[in-house]
């Protein structure tokens, strides 16, 4: 029999299969964005139960689409039962994985499968005069074209899951399109297949339904099934979003407290019920009232909290105490919300303050105890908001007294405004700042005030200030004594110019000197910004007692006793000091004093010259000869040589002195004391013991006769004329010797038997004349 199609039909159900195909590969991404694995299957059921109806949907519609010229009718029931393979053949397709070649044939030939099978099930459900046929070759190819495009759907399929997001959709408008045509292909060359002959019904009589039923039928399934799936999904959404919000809830650290207007708990976390020392079931249905109060004892403070939420605030935080099942209370941070625009619903979110607290007393504790005056300000209007004991007692105002006030009602209106422009200074720029030593009138007395001060932040973030740290120090009596310590330094400045004494401070560890000014002047260095070294020090150390004077620095450093030495030290003119040092090791630093001795010593040198020297001629006197003897004879008692001691008397002495007057007598005796030095050896000694009398004590003589030969050089040196400017005399001498120890045994001894023979040579002497 002739047949045709309706165009807008074919077309409509073409795009049925292709929309379908679209949602089901969009699902496909849901499933495998799932949580966990039943979530995945009732998404897979859902997604293939609307998939396999669109398909039935569009199976439908095509058949709709066909006209033969004679009534159609179908068989409801088994219309509705050709849904089935339909549903088999999309959840192939929803289920779908990453497919190795073995696997996406398989799949391919399953959905191929179902497919064909949901068409020629639902081919049967037609109901005609007529006699149907299928032509068997068209039959096979329209399952094996199933087949074919469902494999290239589901390859397609598979790769758009691999790719970007932006490929991926194009992916999926691909695979739904091929997938929407091998449904579409099977179901038209199925069709084809079917062959209709005239005759009479293989079904007898029958009772049909018309188009007009299927159509009907087919909307009615369509919006079934589309309410039922959105019914499922919405209340599958809302157990999931419950469950998880419960679960959320109960892990938070947080308490979670939902009540209604009644203030009845209709909810209660796990973290909420161990804050109250309840359990869960025991939470609910009590009064939020009972579980909430301020101040320990008002029970109203919840209704408060709600009224303010009434009014149109977002939300309401206030500290509140809890009340445990034991009747403890506990402090808790306490913030409502409302849970719904009804009004009726309300939550109460709990932070456990009980470790803040005592945080909060530990840290008020350390505050109030820290010795240094700490105080903080509000940025806003500059007025004491903290106080601890130390700036109490600074401030000479308890704290009560203190909070609220600003530094006008503190100090006078000068410092006053001194301080606030400081403060305001640090507030506008966010740098901290250090004002020393700023004066300030407490209880009428001046003191002196350095504080640090430091801006806080609202956070770390944030540009604007909300409060001002002042950590400050009362340095008045620190100023005080530091003005003494001048006073008194400079005293002792005073002191050590007039005494001329030079402080030093050594370093073992790095040999670094530091010298007052009198060092430098004593040592003749030049002053230098930067400490002195040891070895400047050391260099101008005289060579003779350099060694002795680091043995001694050396013993005061190991024994830690004090340095007490004398030595010489050579300056870069040339000039040699002589410097008394004393000093102390304390740790591994030296101080001492250092003095410049050199006029004492000198002095002390020359007295001493002097009390052994005679004083017009410059020769040895008789402290000196004594010594000189005395030395000489235990020298020769170990060596056993002879020390001759020759005495001179001068003749024609006194003649002269009585004549010419006793400037020209010293000036004679002058003279005979030069012939005398220069005549002798350096080793001898000269010494003038009387007006005109004259020792001479030889040593290291190896015969009488080099004694002779002295005797006869000395007699000719003063016999020579001496020339007194215009003046001109003659003196003589009258010689005596003695050697030890022939003839003593000490200087006594040696002198009078020398007198004795100088005196016969005399008496010869004036005989022969």
């Amino acid at each position: 029999m002739p047949s045709w199609y309706d165009p807008i039909l074919v077309a409509a159900s073409i795009l049925i299969a292709i929309s379908s195909s679209y949602i089901a590969f969009q699902t496909i991404s849901r499933i495998e964005n799932a949580s966990n694995g039943k979530e995945q299957v009732i998404w897979r059921i859902c997604s293939s139960l609307f998939f396999g109806i669109g398909i039935w949907a569009m199976h439908f519609v095509g058949m709709l689409a066909y006209n033969i010229g004679i009534p159609i009718g179908y068989d409801i029931a088994t219309t509705l039962v050709s849904i089935i393979p339909a549903v088999f053949a999309s959840y192939i397709v929803v289920s779908s994985k990453t497919l190795s070649q073995t696997t996406l044939f398989l799949r391919s030939a399953l959905m191929g499968v179902g497919i064909g099978s949901m068409h020629y099930v639902g081919m049967s459900a037609m109901r005609m005069n007529a006699i149907m046929a299928y032509d068997m070759p068209l039959f096979l190819l329209s399952v094996i074209v199933a087949i074919l495009l469902s494999y290239v759907a589901l390859y397609a399929s598979d790769k758009q899951r691999k790719s970007k997001l932006k490929q991926r959709h194009i992916g999926i408008f691909i695979a739904s399109t091929v997938m929407g045509l091998a449904i579409s292909s099977m179901h038209y060359i199925g069709m084809s297949s079917m062959l209709v002959f005239e005759g009479p019904s293989m079904h007898g009589i029958y009772d049909a339904a018309s188009s007009n039923e299927l159509i009907n039928v087919i909307l009615l399934v369509l919006l079934a099934s589309s309410v039922f799936l959105l019914l499922l999904l919405e209340v599958r959404a809302r157990l999931l979003l419950t469950s998880r919000l419960a679960a959320v809830l109960s892990s938070v650290q947080e308490g979670f407290i939902n009540f209604d207007s009644n203030g009845t708990v209709t909810f209660a976390n796990s973290a909420a019920a161990r804050l109250f020392s309840l359990q869960k079931k025991e939470m609910v249905n009590r009064d939020i009232q009972q579980l909430l109060v301020s101040d320990h004892t008002n029970s109203n403070a919840v209704l408060s909290n709600v009224s303010k939420l009434l009014d149109g605030e977002l939300s309401v935080s206030e500290k509140l105490y809890g009340v445990k099942s034991d009747k403890s209370q506990f402090p808790v941070l306490c913030t409502f919300t409302l849970l719904s625009q009804s009004k009726n619903d309300f939550v109460c979110t709990l932070k456990d303050l009980t470790d803040l607290n005592r945080q909060e007393v530990f840290t008020q504790t350390v505050f109030d105890n820290l010795p240094l005056s700490i105080v903080v300000k509000r940025a806003t209007d500059l007025t004491f908001s903290h106080v601890n004991q130390a700036a109490e007692r600074t401030l000479g105002m308890n704290k009560l007294a203190l909070i609220g006030i600003s530094d006008f009602e503190l100090f006078t209106e000068q410092e006053a405004a001194r301080i606030t422009a400081s403060d305001t200074q640090v507030i506008e720029s966010g740098v901290p700042a250090l004002i020393e030593e700023e004066p300030v009138t407490i209880e009428g007395e001046t003191r002196y005030i350095t504080t640090r001060k430091v801006p806080i932040f609202e956070h770390p973030q944030s540009d604007k200030v909300s409060f001002l740290l002042w950590l400050s120090e009362d340095v008045t009596e620190l100023r005080t004594a530091r003005e003494e310590l001048v006073k008194i330094n400079q005293r002792m400045s005073m002191a050590a110019d007039a005494a001329q004494l030079g402080f030093w401070e050594w370093n073992t560890k790095t040999n670094a000197l530091i010298w007052d000014d009198w060092m430098h002047r004593i040592y003749d260095v030049p002053k230098n910004p930067e400490p002195t070294d040891y070895s400047v020090w050391a260099s101008s150390v005289h060579a003779d007692d350099y060694q002795n004077v680091l043995k001694e620095l050396q013993h005061a450093v190991d024994s830690g006793s004090k340095f007490n030495t004398q030595f010489r030290v050579n300056l870069s003119n040339g000039e040699t000091r002589y410097i008394k040092a004393d000093g102390k090791i304390v740790g591994h630093r030296m101080f001492g004093v250092n003095v410049d001795v050199t006029d004492r010593v000198v002095a002390e040198k020359e007295a001493e010259r002097l009390s052994r020297t005679d004083a017009l001629t410059g020769l040895a006197n008789r402290v000196a000869l004594d010594e000189f003897s005395d030395n000489e004879i235990a020298r020769s008692q170990r060596s056993g040589t002879s020390i001759y001691c020759i005495y001179i008397d001068l003749d024609k002495f006194k003649p002269i002195n009585d004549r010419y007057g006793h400037k020209t007598g010293d000036d004679v005796l002058i003279e005979i004391a030069k012939r005398l030095k220069s005549t002798v050896r350096e080793i001898d000694c000269v010494a003038r013991i009387g007006g005109d009398e004259f020792i001479v004590m030889l040593t290291e003589i190896t015969g009488a006769i080099d004694v002779t030969h002295m005797c006869s050089r000395i007699n000719f040196e003063l016999s020579a004329p001496i020339n007194l400017g215009s003046l001109k005399v003659e003196v003589g001498a009258s010689i005596g010797t003695s050697v030890y120890p022939k003839d003593g045994k000490d200087l006594d001894s040696l002198l009078v038997v020398a007198d004795a023979k100088m005196y016969e040579n005399k008496v010869t002497n004036h005989s022969s004349r």
